[in-house]
Protein backbone atom coordinates (compact mmCIF):
# COMPACT_ATOMS: atom_id res chain seq x y z
CA UNK A 1 0.00 0.00 0.00
CA UNK A 2 3.40 1.95 0.59
CA UNK A 3 4.43 1.85 -2.33
CA UNK A 4 1.44 2.53 -4.15
CA UNK A 5 0.80 6.27 -2.41
CA UNK A 6 4.77 6.63 -3.36
CA UNK A 7 3.72 5.67 -6.67
CA UNK A 8 0.70 7.77 -6.77
CA UNK A 9 2.78 10.79 -4.86
CA UNK A 10 5.53 10.54 -7.67
CA UNK A 11 2.77 10.81 -10.78
CA UNK A 12 1.27 13.51 -8.88
CA UNK A 13 4.18 15.99 -9.14
CA UNK A 14 5.87 14.86 -12.52
CA UNK A 15 1.79 16.07 -13.88
CA UNK A 16 2.04 19.25 -11.06
CA UNK A 17 5.69 20.00 -12.49
CA UNK A 18 4.21 19.38 -16.08
CA UNK A 19 1.34 21.54 -15.64
CA UNK A 20 3.96 24.37 -14.51
CA UNK A 21 6.09 23.57 -17.75
CA UNK A 22 3.34 23.77 -20.04
CA UNK A 23 1.57 26.59 -18.86
CA UNK A 24 4.58 29.13 -18.92
CA UNK A 25 6.11 27.97 -22.38
CA UNK A 26 3.58 25.97 -24.17
CA UNK A 27 3.79 22.44 -25.71
CA UNK A 28 6.72 22.73 -28.38
CA UNK A 29 9.42 24.62 -26.11
CA UNK A 30 8.09 21.99 -22.37
CA UNK A 31 11.39 20.38 -21.86
CA UNK A 32 11.24 16.80 -20.08
CA UNK A 33 14.34 17.94 -18.42
CA UNK A 34 12.74 21.01 -16.58
CA UNK A 35 9.62 18.37 -15.80
CA UNK A 36 12.26 15.96 -13.71
CA UNK A 37 13.70 18.81 -12.46
CA UNK A 38 10.48 20.51 -10.97
CA UNK A 39 9.12 17.30 -9.61
CA UNK A 40 12.01 16.17 -7.63
CA UNK A 41 12.88 13.26 -9.90
CA UNK A 42 15.06 12.27 -12.69
CA UNK A 43 13.98 12.06 -16.25
CA UNK A 44 14.12 8.14 -16.66
CA UNK A 45 11.64 8.31 -13.59
CA UNK A 46 9.08 9.85 -16.10
CA UNK A 47 9.33 7.68 -18.78
CA UNK A 48 8.23 4.65 -16.67
CA UNK A 49 5.18 6.17 -16.09
CA UNK A 50 4.70 8.26 -19.19
CA UNK A 51 5.34 7.01 -22.64
CA UNK A 52 6.25 11.24 -23.63
CA UNK A 53 5.53 14.73 -23.37
CA UNK A 54 2.14 14.19 -24.61
CA UNK A 55 1.13 11.72 -22.99
CA UNK A 56 1.95 13.97 -19.68
CA UNK A 57 -0.10 16.26 -21.69
CA UNK A 58 -3.32 14.48 -21.97
CA UNK A 59 -3.17 13.63 -18.39
CA UNK A 60 -2.67 17.62 -17.40
CA UNK A 61 -5.32 18.51 -19.97
CA UNK A 62 -7.80 15.71 -18.02
CA UNK A 63 -6.73 16.94 -14.53
CA UNK A 64 -7.06 20.84 -15.94
CA UNK A 65 -10.82 19.95 -16.67
CA UNK A 66 -11.67 18.02 -13.67
CA UNK A 67 -10.25 21.10 -11.44
CA UNK A 68 -12.95 23.72 -13.69
CA UNK A 69 -15.41 21.06 -13.13
CA UNK A 70 -14.96 21.09 -9.12
CA UNK A 71 -14.20 24.80 -9.42
CA UNK A 72 -18.23 25.57 -11.28
CA UNK A 73 -19.58 23.00 -8.69
CA UNK A 74 -18.27 24.44 -5.59
CA UNK A 75 -19.25 27.80 -7.18
CA UNK A 76 -23.42 27.84 -5.39
CA UNK A 77 -24.86 30.42 -7.71
CA UNK A 78 -26.80 29.80 -11.09
CA UNK A 79 -23.47 29.67 -13.06
CA UNK A 80 -22.27 26.31 -11.55
CA UNK A 81 -24.72 24.85 -13.57
CA UNK A 82 -23.32 21.48 -15.26
CA UNK A 83 -25.17 22.28 -18.32
CA UNK A 84 -23.97 25.89 -19.59
CA UNK A 85 -27.55 25.94 -21.27
CA UNK A 86 -29.33 25.56 -18.92
CA UNK A 87 -29.84 29.71 -18.61
CA UNK A 88 -28.57 30.18 -22.39
CA UNK A 89 -27.97 34.17 -21.85
CA UNK A 90 -25.37 33.81 -19.26
CA UNK A 91 -23.09 31.55 -21.88
CA UNK A 92 -20.46 34.17 -21.65
CA UNK A 93 -20.57 34.64 -18.34
CA UNK A 94 -20.44 30.89 -17.64
CA UNK A 95 -17.26 30.26 -20.14
CA UNK A 96 -15.51 33.37 -18.44
CA UNK A 97 -16.14 32.02 -15.12
CA UNK A 98 -14.14 28.87 -16.25
CA UNK A 99 -11.67 30.47 -17.80
CA UNK A 100 -11.19 32.31 -14.73
CA UNK A 101 -10.92 28.61 -12.67
CA UNK A 102 -8.43 27.29 -15.14
CA UNK A 103 -5.88 30.45 -15.86
CA UNK A 104 -2.99 27.93 -16.18
CA UNK A 105 -5.08 26.42 -19.28
CA UNK A 106 -5.37 30.27 -20.71
CA UNK A 107 -2.08 30.80 -20.33
CA UNK A 108 -1.09 27.74 -22.61
CA UNK A 109 -3.35 28.22 -25.15
CA UNK A 110 -1.68 31.77 -25.39
CA UNK A 111 1.62 30.13 -25.95
CA UNK A 112 0.14 27.30 -27.98
CA UNK A 113 -1.17 29.66 -30.42
CA UNK A 114 2.70 31.99 -30.39
CA UNK A 115 4.28 29.01 -31.11
CA UNK A 116 2.46 28.14 -34.50
CA UNK A 117 0.14 25.10 -35.71
CA UNK A 118 3.44 23.50 -37.52
CA UNK A 119 4.90 22.45 -34.21
CA UNK A 120 1.65 20.07 -33.99
CA UNK A 121 -1.02 20.55 -31.74
CA UNK A 122 -1.00 18.25 -28.65
CA UNK A 123 -4.71 16.11 -28.25
CA UNK A 124 -5.93 17.82 -31.05
CA UNK A 125 -8.26 15.27 -32.05
CA UNK A 126 -9.78 14.88 -28.69
CA UNK A 127 -9.67 18.70 -28.61
CA UNK A 128 -11.45 19.07 -31.62
CA UNK A 129 -14.12 16.68 -30.25
CA UNK A 130 -14.80 18.48 -27.20
CA UNK A 131 -15.36 21.39 -28.71
CA UNK A 132 -17.86 19.91 -31.21
CA UNK A 133 -19.55 18.60 -28.67
CA UNK A 134 -20.23 22.22 -27.57
CA UNK A 135 -21.10 23.22 -31.36
CA UNK A 136 -23.72 20.57 -31.58
CA UNK A 137 -25.24 21.42 -27.79
CA UNK A 138 -25.43 25.12 -29.13
CA UNK A 139 -27.32 24.29 -32.21
CA UNK A 140 -29.70 21.70 -30.44
CA UNK A 141 -30.60 24.28 -28.27
CA UNK A 142 -31.40 27.08 -31.51
CA UNK A 143 -33.65 23.64 -32.61
CA UNK A 144 -35.45 23.69 -29.14
CA UNK A 145 -36.14 27.57 -28.91
CA UNK A 146 -33.85 27.81 -26.06
CA UNK A 147 -31.14 30.11 -27.83
CA UNK A 148 -31.81 32.29 -30.68
CA UNK A 149 -31.77 30.93 -33.38
CA UNK A 150 -29.95 33.83 -36.32
CA UNK A 151 -26.39 33.19 -34.98
CA UNK A 152 -23.76 30.56 -36.82
CA UNK A 153 -23.19 27.99 -34.06
CA UNK A 154 -19.53 27.25 -35.10
CA UNK A 155 -18.68 31.39 -34.98
CA UNK A 156 -21.35 31.82 -31.79
CA UNK A 157 -18.31 29.08 -29.92
CA UNK A 158 -15.51 31.05 -31.32
CA UNK A 159 -16.92 33.61 -29.88
CA UNK A 160 -18.01 32.32 -26.62
CA UNK A 161 -13.98 31.17 -26.39
CA UNK A 162 -13.02 34.64 -27.47
CA UNK A 163 -14.87 37.01 -24.91
CA UNK A 164 -13.77 34.67 -21.87
CA UNK A 165 -10.30 34.27 -22.62
CA UNK A 166 -8.96 37.15 -24.46
CA UNK A 167 -8.60 39.68 -21.84
CA UNK A 168 -7.44 36.82 -19.55
CA UNK A 169 -4.80 36.02 -22.19
CA UNK A 170 -3.88 39.44 -22.93
CA UNK A 171 -3.58 41.63 -20.04
CA UNK A 172 -1.63 44.01 -21.99
CA UNK A 173 -4.73 44.78 -24.10
CA UNK A 174 -7.09 44.64 -21.35
CA UNK A 175 -4.79 47.24 -19.39
CA UNK A 176 -4.43 49.89 -22.18
CA UNK A 177 -8.20 49.39 -23.11
CA UNK A 178 -9.70 49.67 -19.12
CA UNK A 179 -6.90 50.98 -17.25
CA UNK A 180 -7.32 47.96 -14.93
CA UNK A 181 -5.83 44.54 -14.66
CA UNK A 182 -7.36 41.29 -15.14
CA UNK A 183 -6.33 40.17 -12.30
CA UNK A 184 -8.30 43.10 -10.58
CA UNK A 185 -11.47 41.36 -8.71
CA UNK A 186 -13.25 44.90 -9.42
CA UNK A 187 -12.61 44.18 -13.44
CA UNK A 188 -13.68 40.70 -13.55
CA UNK A 189 -17.19 41.51 -11.77
CA UNK A 190 -17.36 44.39 -14.52
CA UNK A 191 -16.21 42.15 -17.14
CA UNK A 192 -19.05 39.70 -15.89
CA UNK A 193 -21.73 42.26 -15.92
CA UNK A 194 -21.12 43.20 -19.13
CA UNK A 195 -21.35 39.23 -20.41
CA UNK A 196 -24.28 38.98 -18.98
CA UNK A 197 -25.67 41.94 -20.44
CA UNK A 198 -24.41 40.93 -23.69
CA UNK A 199 -26.02 37.73 -23.61
CA UNK A 200 -29.35 38.39 -23.01
CA UNK A 201 -29.15 40.98 -25.82
CA UNK A 202 -27.54 38.49 -27.97
CA UNK A 203 -28.59 34.76 -26.78
CA UNK A 204 -32.32 35.32 -25.41
CA UNK A 205 -34.63 34.28 -27.68
CA UNK A 206 -37.34 36.83 -27.83
CA UNK A 207 -40.30 37.41 -26.27
CA UNK A 208 -42.77 36.82 -28.96
CA UNK A 209 -40.87 33.59 -29.48
CA UNK A 210 -38.08 32.79 -32.46
CA UNK A 211 -38.47 34.36 -36.22
CA UNK A 212 -40.09 32.26 -38.13
CA UNK A 213 -40.27 32.83 -42.19
CA UNK A 214 -43.51 33.87 -43.64
CA UNK A 215 -45.29 31.32 -45.52
CA UNK A 216 -47.53 32.29 -48.56
CA UNK A 217 -50.05 29.33 -47.42
CA UNK A 218 -50.96 31.34 -44.55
Amino acid sequence: MARTRNAEKTRRAIVDAARHEFSHKGFASARMESIARAAGVTKELIYHYFRGKEDIFNEVRALQHADALAASKADDSMLAAADPLAQPELLFVWRFHRALSNLEWVRFLTWEAAQGEETGIPGEAERERTIQRSIGAIKAAQGDHRLADDLDPQLLQLAVFALANYPLAYAQITRMATGRSPSDPGFRKDWAAFLAKLGQKLLAVPQDGPSRPSNASD
